[in-house]
């Protein structure tokens, strides 16, 4: 076969112009036109975005000003609005915001609504928790979870009368009051299906309505929009941008683009102004085991470089190995910043985080939270409210503390509404109004400042001290006060029996996780921190979506990894996949060899010239035969190590 056949044919930049023109036919209010723009790796879809809005604000800016409308853009994070913010130049005309803020937006206000709504919900959570306790062993998360238990009923009792609501987006409320994240995308999504007023509400004041990172959006807001649209398209236009094959949370719509939605315009961008011909083209022959859409490069762009390592497991001096792969690549490349790893365009993609933990030193903290399914995304996003909790207020408190910075200290506490800073504190000691955040900040200073302490031993001193208000979560592994030892305690002989009559049973519960993340070394918080904050050379497959380098290097390492989502091993041919997997294949679900292929496609196209794989395998064999059978790569591309 021609070689000619792994690059990626080319076409002018302004290929992709009639996508934008199609968008601006649907612009028009009572067009029903809703649409869904697929947008692949580099193909401008922020671009199409941005010249979507700017047509709206010329039409209708001065109409909608005069008549209190505006239009709505719902990002996936608070990065995405900020960049779209300033592209569209802060104009009020537009709505930015993440898809929590403008849930909550819609649902603020509905008190009694949202009471019921929880009235409906605890229960279930309530015997949920009461089932793992029946079924767990006795220990640091049944403790956890008695006291979860016990704050669920006073939560029962709460709502027994009339209540208002708040959110906070930070996550740290702990107050009854407080949504969190996931409520509040449930609670909305279920108002706006089943109150006619919501409905009527939103498109009255949003006309037009723009999802953005549309595949990972919580599938049920996704398909509460699909019902707004049928049921109001003579009064709101819905536009979703993304692309399906970078799909790489849980909580998005699987048949976006499939089977929903339906009687929607659908557009397609085909150019990629990113990469380099190469791979493009891997891209391509990636997605057609997929959806089978192609893209094209743009004229004049380069050939570019792929080439894959095959080393089998076993190694133990990686970081060296992976050093050497990367000298390998500056000189088929002729390009020395490969062996720089301080340069902002190399970047090494590890599939896990906990591979990237190992190299950098927080694998036990994230070893533990990772396994609960329930906040696995939100870690790997570093949004997880309560990990946020230690990483944006007790991290900097402690490094403010053991400086004795005292402006600094204030600073956090102010910005964290210390319980300490409160009128009914501060009245304690009249003559000395601080006296008792003195002294709490004391003791945490004295917690803080020794080599080895837990996570555990720094929440008790500031629950203990109420230096912080500790979020709800954390709130179980923290002593309450008037609680009994025996109401915590289960008789060991009761342990005993319960252990003999059933077998272990993995806790995959946020409390079981929280419970052994806790005794973990705090040390590692700012490790972490560093990390999500892209301050090193390691990103995870999942963290660089959207984002782009000259330089990649992709490290594939199922056995390091520990992970059951994705599996290199399966999907390169070295081992068959599982019965399990066979079966959700079979009955038409989704599998981890779905899901690794979209990984493989997004680690791929972050690569502008020169992308290297490195594969640690059982079967070095069977991964050069697959890569040449799949038409992954070229004989001369592939490199054993």
């Amino acid at each position: 076969m021609s070689e000619d056949y792994y690059f990626a044919e080319t076409k002018p930049i302004d290929h992709d112009s009639r996508v934008d023109a199609g968008i601006q036919e649907c612009l028009r209010i009572g067009s029903g036109k809703s649409f869904i723009t697929f947008a692949g790796a580099g193909s401008g879809k922020t671009y199409s975005l941005k010249e979507a809005l700017e047509f709206l604000k010329a039409q209708y800016a001065e109409d909608f000003s005069r008549q209190g409308k505006r239009i709505a853009v719902v990002t996936f994070t608070n990065n995405a609005a900020d960049e779209i913010v300033d592209r569209v130049e802060r104009n009020p005309i537009f709505a930015v915001s993440t898809i929590h803020s403008f849930c909550w937006s819609a649902i603020a206000g509905f008190n009694e609504d949202i009471r019921r709504w929880y009235l409906k919900k605890i229960p279930a959570d309530l015997a949920e928790v009461e089932d793992l306790e029946r079924r767990g062993r006795a220990g640091k998360a049944s403790d956890a979870r008695k006291r979860r238990i016990i704050r669920l009923k006073e939560r029962m009792n709460w709502l027994a009368e009339q209540r208002s609501f708040i959110y906070d987006p930070n996550g740290v409320n702990s107050s009854h009051n407080a949504l969190s994240h996931a409520d509040v995308l449930a609670i909305f999504s279920n108002f706006l299906t089943t109150k006619p007023m919501m409905a009527d509400v939103i498109v009255n004041k949003f006309p037009f309505i723009f999802i953005d990172e549309s595949q990972d959006t919580n599938k049920d807001v996704v398909n509460a929009f699909f019902g707004l649209q049928e049921s109001k398209s003579d009064k709101v236009v819905i536009g979703l941008f993304g692309d399906t094959m970078q799909r790489i949370f849980g909580g998005g719509e699987p048949e976006l683009g499939k089977s929903k939605p339906r009687e929607w315009t659908i557009f397609d961008k085909k150019m990629n102004h990113r990469s380099a011909r190469r791979i493009v083209g891997l891209g391509n022959r990636i997605r057609s085991e997929d959806d089978n859409r192609e893209q094209f490069a743009r004229d004049g762009a380069v050939e570019g470089y792929v080439r894959y390592f095959l080393l089998p497991h076993g190694v133990s001096n990686k970081d060296e190995v992976e050093a050497k792969i990367r000298k390998v690549m500056a000189d088929v490349t002729g390009d020395g910043d490969w062996v720089d790893t301080q340069s902002k365009e190399t970047v090494i993609l590890l599939l896990e985080h906990k591979m990237a933990g190992r190299r950098l030193g927080f694998d036990a903290i994230w070893d533990a939270l990772s396994k609960s399914k329930k906040i696995r995304d939100r870690i790997a996003e570093g949004e997880n409210a309560e990990l946020k909790f230690f990483t944006d207020i007790v991290s900097p408190l402690a490094e403010a503390s053991r400086k004795e910075s005292q402006a600094q200290l204030m600073s956090i506490l102010r910005e964290s509404k210390s319980p300490l800073l409160e009128a009914s504190a501060l009245d304690v000691n009249k003559d000395d109004p601080l006296a008792l955040a003195r002294s709490a900040e004391h003791a945490f200073r004295k917690v803080v400042s020794h080599d080895k302490v837990s996570f555990r031993a720094v929440l008790e001193v500031l629950a203990e001290h109420k230096l912080l208000a500790i979020p709800e979560k954390l709130q179980s592994f923290v002593s309450i006060s008037g609680e009994s030892e025996a109401e915590l305690k289960s008789d060991p002989k009761e342990a005993i029996q319960e252990v003999a009559a059933e077998p272990a049973e993995e806790d995959d519960s946020e409390i079981a996780a929280w419970a052994e993340a806790l005794e973990t070394d705090f040390d590692q918080i700012r490790k972490y921190k560093d990390y999500i904050d892209d301050n090193s050379v390691f990103r995870t497959h999942q963290g660089v979506k959207g984002n782009e380098f000259e330089r990649v290097m992709v490290v594939m390492d199922d056995d390091e990894a520990g992970g059951f989502l994705f599996s290199y091993e399966q999907y390169f041919g070295a081992k068959e996949p599982s019965t399990a997997s066979q079966k959700k294949k079979n009955e038409g679900g989704e599998t981890g060899l779905d899901r690794t292929r979209r990984l493989f496609y997004v680690t791929s196209t972050r690569a502008k010239s020169s992308l290297a794989h490195v594969i640690y395998t059982s079967d070095v064999t069977k991964v050069r035969e697959n890569l040449v059978e799949k038409k992954f790569a070229l004989h001369d591309e592939i490199i054993e190590f």
